[in-house]
């Protein structure tokens, strides 16, 4: 098979699930790490129907989007291949559209507009000495465009910060009887999907962002009264032992 390009935000946590479906799955592929002022040019260059990462490119092929590359990670599976159900994929959707949504817009909304400094290291990470002057001298624009594509503000922080507070308190009634599988008795795609969409907030040592990645201070003072909730304990026991 040809080897497949992995084109990735190193912040990104859907691109932090693909890559693990991937690993769990032990597909050898080159991981490409692109930035916000190149990632458009890269995906209109492999033929990708939009810009959005993560962008898995197998030849002529472009399957987009982390769900999609989950699936193709358990299809060409070569070692431990994901349980996939009915079951495990609606857990993943869930997550996907809101966890993985809402996180995303909580993060931004006061880490861009109140301290984006604290987010260009993360996407100048493996840019090379050019991408990173070249990141630091549109930073501005680029900060500008994600704010108003990514619908960011105050109101904006509250309301995704709530609608991430409920869904981790019904995650924890999930796992409060110390599972560790959301689904059966093996590693499934809702728990690569629960665990990657959460990490970023908080940074365990094997998420490919956590050497560079940091919270802001609003959200930091909340995640840190989360550390003993169910979920929490659940996600750290994922990142320990299968990731």
């Amino acid at each position: 098979m040809i080897k497949p390009i992995l084109h990735v935000f190193l912040i990104s946590h859907y691109c932090e699930k693909a890559r693990w479906a991937l690993d769990r799955c032990g597909i050898d592929y080159e991981l490409n790490l692109l930035s916000p002022i190149n990632h458009v040019k890269t995906a209109r260059a492999i033929g990708a129907a939009g810009s959005g990462l993560p962008i898995l490119q197998v030849g002529d092929e472009t399957i987009q989007g982390s769900a999609q590359i989950v699936a193709w990670a358990n299809q060409h599976s070569r070692s431990l291949e994901l349980l996939i159900n009915d079951k495990s994929i609606a857990l993943e959707e869930r997550f996907d559209d809101l966890l993985g949504v809402h996180i995303r817009r909580w993060y931004y909304s006061e880490s861009l507009i109140d301290c984006p400094e604290i987010v260009r290291p993360v996407f100048a990470e493996g840019s090379g000495l050019l991408g990173r002057l070249t990141l630091k001298l549109v930073w501005p624009k680029v900060v500008g465009v994600m704010i108003k594509r990514m619908d960011l503000g105050s109101e904006q922080e509250l309301e995704s910060k709530a609608i991430v507070e409920t869904e981790l308190e019904w995650l924890d009634t999930l796992v409060s009887d110390g599972r560790t599988f959301l689904v059966g008795d093996a590693l499934s795609n809702a728990d690569i999907a629960a665990a990657s969409l959460i990490a970023p907030m908080f940074e365990p040592d094997k998420h490919p962002a956590s050497s560079v990645f940091s919270l802001p201070t609003r959200v930091e003072q909340t995640v840190g009264k989360w550390k003993d909730r169910p979920f929490a304990r659940y996600l750290t026991h994922l990142y320990q032992h299968y990731r």
